[in-house]
């Protein structure tokens, strides 16, 4: 069930009066007091993403269809630096359903080749982050598409870490032990308003 307006006037008459400090304080509890339905319909209302997707934020959009729609970054990378999302509200990309997923990548592959073919770009990354600590800062999963240039200077390198054989071992186990559970992880509540609200995106 989607949040009534009777809840939300509920819980503004609950916020007024207190200072900042206990307002955040005071809407951590009632978050926590949320139904999934409620927190989802909260989420979907303060989504840049779903804005976009419904014509009530413009942008410089390069592709759409019914299940996905790509757009321009404002704040690119390089030049042609594009946005790929899935219409529907997703807060991570393990929610997205089988289809939606391959469709996604359909079009993220077309737009690769159209971003090699039509900017002379000599690669791409793709790139995802799935949960703020990865550097997700949308309550809406997003792919990042990123032209790349000779001399660019974007680096994705990383420091390797070493890993004896014992916990590689344990680490590939667990893995595959909770394969078959993936689809059925509860994300916390809380994750999906613990974004800052001013996304990089038109």
């Amino acid at each position: 069930m989607a949040l009534s307006e009777e809840k939300i006037f509920e819980i503004q008459e609950r916020l007024k009066g207190l200072s900042p400090e206990e307002q955040q304080k005071k809407l951590n509890e009632i978050l926590r007091e949320l139904s999934p339905e409620e927190l989802q319909d909260i989420t979907q209302q303060n989504c840049l993403f779903c804005e976009i997707s419904n014509k009530k934020i413009d942008a410089k959009t390069v592709y759409e269809d019914g299940i996905v729609m790509a757009v321009l970054d404002i704040n690119p990378a390089n030049k042609g630096h594009i946005l790929i999302f899935p219409k529907k509200h997703h807060q991570f990309l393990f929610q997205v359903s089988d289809t939606e997923t391959e469709h996604l990548f359909k079009i993220i592959n077309k737009l690769s080749l159209a971003i090699i073919n039509g900017l002379n770009a000599e690669g791409n990354n793709i790139f995802i982050a799935n949960g703020q600590i990865a550097g997700q800062n949308s309550p809406h999963i997003v792919i990042h598409l990123i032209p790349r240039f000779k001399d660019d200077k974007i680096d994705f390198k990383w420091i390797p870490k070493k890993i004896n054989e014992e916990e590689m071992l344990s680490i590939a186990n667990l893995i595959r032990v909770n394969l078959d559970t993936a689809k059925q992880v509860k994300v916390n509540k809380q994750k999906s308003l613990d974004y800052d609200e001013e996304e990089r995106v038109a």
